[in-house]
């Protein structure tokens, strides 16, 4: 960065601005991106996003920012909406369990009601970083469960972060039931970027990817793409936009 740039953001006004117009365009700014980009320290970065984050101008995360509007609501607001809907996705997709296999779970409400209903006695593996799926799955004798921890988080209940990624590495399933915040012709996205590179984890250690969600997700938006329809194998969903053909679809009644 040049001097004159580097001068340009000395003032406090001109630095939020600019950290508004990178996150209107990429959705997502890292802090340690904005200290190289603005030529000011850690410490500054932080201050200007505690800022604009208590102004309601943005979101922070960890390791940087978002858009205002691009969180999902906390886990116990969204297991209350589209509850029917959410019980009969997860009633159709646990037909693509298959016996005396290993199968991954997203976090996520859809993701809950499959932990809920997986079939009894057939010989299965379950991982996944899922708190409230860990919590339904743990009593059941007939089912391996192999829990992802990692840095907490209360919004999704679920853990994330590096400790996350690196256990996932060495591991394998045959089928991978996807969560999503917001879905749209192109594929699927999350809010931040800690959960993205779990859900791509995720979709790299699956033979087969089924993402999970209702209607209600062509309407939403989140600001980190995931994967494209490529990466799946299926969705399935109560209902899709008219024209929808990322994927096979399969709507649950």
């Amino acid at each position: 960065m040049t001097g004159d740039a580097t001068l340009r953001y000395t003032s406090a006004p001109h630095r939020r601005e600019a950290i508004l117009r990178r996150i209107e365009v990429d959705g997502y700014v890292a802090a340690a991106d904005l200290v190289t980009e603005l030529g000011v320290s850690s410490n500054t970065v932080r201050r200007d996003l505690r800022r604009l984050a208590g102004d309601g101008l943005i979101r922070a995360v960890r390791g940087g920012a978002t858009a205002a509007d691009a969180s999902a609501p906390p886990f116990a607001d969204r297991s209350g909406q589209a509850a029917d809907a959410k019980r009969a996705i997860a009633a159709a997709a646990v037909r693509h369990v298959q016996p005396g296999t290993a199968v991954a779970l997203d976090s996520g409400t859809t993701t809950l009601e499959i932990a809920k209903l997986l079939p009894v006695d057939a010989g299965l593996t379950v991982i996944t970083h899922s708190l409230p799926a860990i919590a339904v799955l743990a009593p059941r004798p007939d089912i391996t469960l192999i829990g992802i921890g990692g840095q907490y988080g209360r919004d999704t209940r679920s853990f994330g972060g590096p400790e996350t990624l690196a256990a996932l590495e060495h591991l394998s399933v045959r089928t991978l039931f996807l969560a999503a915040t917001a879905l749209d012709g192109s594929g699927v996205y999350g809010a931040t970027p800690y959960e993205a590179e779990t859900k791509r984890r995720l979709i790299a250690i699956a033979r087969s990817t089924v993402v999970v969600g209702d209607a209600r997700k062509f309407a939403l938006s989140a600001p980190i793409r995931v994967c494209g329809w490529d990466a799946a194998e299926r969705l399935v969903t109560d209902g899709v936009p008219a024209g929808f053909s990322g994927v096979e679809t399969e709507l649950a009644r």
